[in-house]
C-alpha cells in the first residue's frame, strides 16, 4: 500500500495499480486496498484511448467499489468510487440506461458527502451530474422524471454552485477547474470561462490526469475565444 501511494505521488499509474493489486492480493478483504485500486482503475481508464479499453477498466472499478462498500459501508470513500465509477460506465450507455445508471451516480456522491461534508471530489461528481443532466432529449427527460420525480429546477446552476464549492475545498486540483469552466460554457459565461481556463492551464500538476484536463481546457479555448471576440 505505501509503495503504491508512493509510486502514485511520482505519477506511475501503472505501478501504483501493481501495487495496490499485490497489497489486495495478500488481503482480500482490505478495504483502502479496494477503493484505492477502484480510483486507479478510474485514472487509468481516464487516460486510456480505446473506448473498448476504458470499458474494461470501468466496468472493473465499478465491482471493486461496490466490494469497498460492502467491505465499510460507513466510510465515504467506497461511496464516493462507486460514484465516480458508475459515473464513467454511463458515459458508454444510452437511453434508459444511461439514467438509470445516474440516479446511482447522484445517490452515492450524497451519500459520500454525509459521511464526510468536506468531500471535494463528491461536489465534483454532482457538479457534473447536473450539468450532464440538461442534455437528455424530451423522452429521456420523461424517463428520468419517473425515477426521480421532478428534475432538479436549476441544474446548471447547481452545477456551479457543487463545481465551485469543489474548488473552494481543493483549489490546487485542476479538474474542478476544468469541469467548472465547461458548465462556465454551458451558461455562456464565456469571460469567466476564460479566465477559468487559464487558471487551470497555470495550475501545477498534483495529480496524474491533470495534462489530461489541461488538454480538455485547451480544446475548450477556441470555442471560448471565438465568442469573445
Amino acid at each position: 500500500m505505501e509503495a503504491g501511494d508512493a509510486e502514485l505521488a511520482k505519477f506511475d499509474l501503472d505501478t501504483a495499480i501493481r501495487d495496490y493489486r499485490l497489497a489486495l492480493q495478500s488481503q482480500p478483504n482490505n478495504y483502502e486496498a479496494t477503493w484505492k485500486l477502484c480510483r486507479g482503475l478510474v485514472d487509468e481508464g481516464t487516460l486510456t484511448r480505446l473506448r473498448a479499453d476504458q470499458k474494461l477498466r470501468f466496468v472493473e472499478a465499478e465491482r471493486l467499489a461496490r466490494r469497498a462498500v460492502a467491505l465499510h459501508p460507513e466510510d465515504a470513500n467506497g461511496h464516493l468510487y462507486l460514484a465516480v465509477a458508475v459515473g464513467k460506465l454511463a458515459l458508454f450507455e444510452g437511453g434508459k440506461r444511461k439514467v438509470e445508471l445516474s440516479k446511482e451516480v447522484k445517490v452515492e456522491a450524497e451519500k459520500a458527502l454525509a459521511l464526510n461534508p468536506n468531500e471535494d471530489i463528491a461536489y465534483h461528481v454532482l457538479g457534473v451530474w447536473h450539468r450532464e443532466m440538461t442534455k437528455l432529449n424530451w423522452l429521456l427527460k420523461q424517463f428520468a422524471e419517473l425515477l426521480y420525480g421532478d428534475l432538479p429546477a436549476s441544474s446548471l446552476d447547481e452545477s456551479l454552485k457543487n463545481l465551485r464549492h469543489a474548488a473552494e475545498l481543493a483549489p490546487e486540483n485542476v479538474a474542478h477547474q476544468v469541469e467548472l469552466a465547461k458548465t462556465l460554457v454551458a451558461v455562456g459565461s464565456w469571460g469567466a470561462a476564460r479566465k477559468t481556463i487559464d487558471h487551470a492551464q497555470m495550475m501545477r500538476n498534483t495529480w496524474v490526469t491533470d495534462n489530461y484536463y489541461k488538454t480538455e481546457a485547451a480544446e475548450m479555448l477556441g470555442l471560448v475565444n471565438r465568442h469573445l471576440r
